[in-house]
């Protein structure tokens, strides 16, 4: 086919190329039907133009294992010779039907085009996804498996959804998802407005808000509206449920239930890797040797969210309850004839389910010794968040009249799980001239959250049935 050798028909291309790629918009579309039905030449290059990519795709799915030099050779001219072709009625009868059509006729089984664009990617680790993953790439319909990270994905319709791994998210159209398993965040602006997510029993439809859900392998799921109003509604029928402001409902086999007294989080069915250093370390003790002991505690007004396995830290800026901090304590009395030359403590984070990742910050983290040797022995059965240790009522912080600070370290926004160890000249001479020989360590986040709703970390404690208990390692000298 010929250049162009008009504005117009510049335009008309342009139009048709957006059409073929499947992003024509209602007024593109409009602009597109005004060209081709007012003008002969527009209507005769338009039909030209899409046969012409008709033909292509057609041939190129016949072609097989061909030479370079056959795909070079040019297409034979369409006839002109033929009265059909050159009747201006049927030219026009053709142009209204490719229009009304939106071309279908001749692009037969074409691509599909994207539903959503991968805006960011924080941390993350994919599994069998055949779907691009760098930011930026258009996703077509079809699932998505995070294992780890946050992605967030920005569909047409203008809703922007934050991927928490790990999880398995299906996308079907620009205004329809199915969340398999796993966690997401959603914003819908009012352009996005009826946006629909789907799980193994509900569908939930979107009146203009944010919201979250949580989907379990088992299809339950839990649903928290932070602004604005959802309907949800249940795969069995029956009536649907409304949900406004800070309200949340449960979702089973069976039935949609509102949960009114929640409390401050929503409980939902890799760190950064400290420097390995140049010591070697000799010996190892866990908070699970000897009088050892961890721990977590929670600020009063804390009704829900409780661990066996996991210790849970979390600092709220805005609320008294829901505040947390870890205890630890290291029996050092087997090393008593010996010098502790460098030290290393290791945690190992694992998601809580209690929480949004995509609503957190990048947390920084605080590790405090006791001074005080009168309070290095709390019962973790017994202890409090009053009676721990060093007690203050902020939850990033500890008096510092009974507690030195040892180290920092952060975890970066989407990473709640991994092994992260953190070496310190403060922790390796607190340990050396513990009098004692029972360390007791607290761990805060000094980083406070701003919403209620914000993510909880926990790492293994002496109970976790696969992570090993909080570790130090030692090197030692005579």
């Amino acid at each position: 086919m010929s250049e162009p050798d008009s504005p117009l028909q510049s335009e008309l291309l342009a139009l048709c190329d957006t059409l073929l790629d499947g992003e024509l918009g209602a007024e593109q579309h409009a602009r597109l039907e005004t060209l081709v039905l007012s003008d002969a030449a527009l209507r005769r290059l338009y039909v030209e133009y899409l046969h012409e990519n008709a033909t292509l795709r057609l041939r190129s799915g016949q072609l097989g294992e061909v030479s370079l030099e056959s795909i070079r050779q040019p297409f034979a001219p369409a006839p002109t010779s033929r009265s059909w072709w050159r009747h201006p009625g049927w030219l026009k009868a053709a142009a209204a039907l490719l229009l009304a059509s939106g071309a279908a006729l001749w692009l037969g089984a074409r691509a599909p085009a994207h539903v959503a664009i991968l805006a960011e990617a924080k941390g993350t680790r994919w599994e069998n996804s055949s779907q691009p993953t760098e930011p930026g790439s258009k996703i077509a319909p079809g699932r998505m498996r995070l294992a780890e990270g946050i992605a967030k994905l920005v569909f047409r319709s203008g809703a922007e959804l934050s991927l928490e791994g790990p999880a398995d998210l299906e996308l079907i159209d620009p205004k329809l998802c199915r969340l398999h398993a796993g966690t997401l965040m959603a914003h819908v602006p009012p352009a996005g407005r009826g946006f629909t997510v789907r799980t193994a029993y509900a569908e939930l439809i979107d009146h203009g808000t944010e919201f979250g859900i949580r989907a379990g392998e088992d299809g339950s799921a839990s649903v928290r509206v932070l602004k604005g109003e959802v309907e949800l509604r249940h795969t069995l029928g029956g009536r649907p449920l409304r949900l406004l402001d800070d309200q949340t409902a449960a979702v089973s086999a069976q039935s949609l239930a509102r949960i009114d007294s929640l409390g401050g989080e929503l409980a939902l069915p890799r760190p950064k890797t400290g420097s390995p250093g140049e010591w070697t370390f000799t010996h190892e003790l866990t908070t699970a040797t000897g009088e050892g002991a961890a721990a977590s505690v929670f600020s009063p007004g804390t009704l829900d969210h409780f661990s066996k396995e996991l210790l849970l830290v979390k600092n709220m800026r805005s609320s008294e309850a829901y505040q947390r901090k870890a205890l630890l304590r290291f029996d050092l009395t087997p090393l008593a004839s010996h010098a502790i030359e460098a030290a290393r403590l290791t945690l190992h984070f694992a998601p809580t389910g209690f929480g949004f990742t995509s609503l957190g910050v990048d947390a920084e983290f605080a590790i405090y010794g006791i001074t005080s040797d009168s309070r290095d022995l709390w019962d973790p059965r017994t202890v409090q968040w009053k009676t721990a240790p060093a007690y203050s009522p902020d939850g990033g912080r500890v008096d510092e009249s009974h507690a030195a600070k040892l180290a920092t370290f952060t975890l970066p926004r989407g990473v709640v799980q991994g092994a992260f160890s953190v070496e310190d000249p403060r922790l390796t001479d607190f340990l050396r001239t513990d009098a004692n020989r029972h360390a007791s360590l607290v761990i805060v986040s000094e980083t406070a959250q701003k919403n209620g709703q914000s993510v909880v970390y926990g790492f293994a404690g002496n109970h976790h049935p696969t992570l090993s208990p909080p570790t130090l390692r030692l090197k030692l000298t005579p």
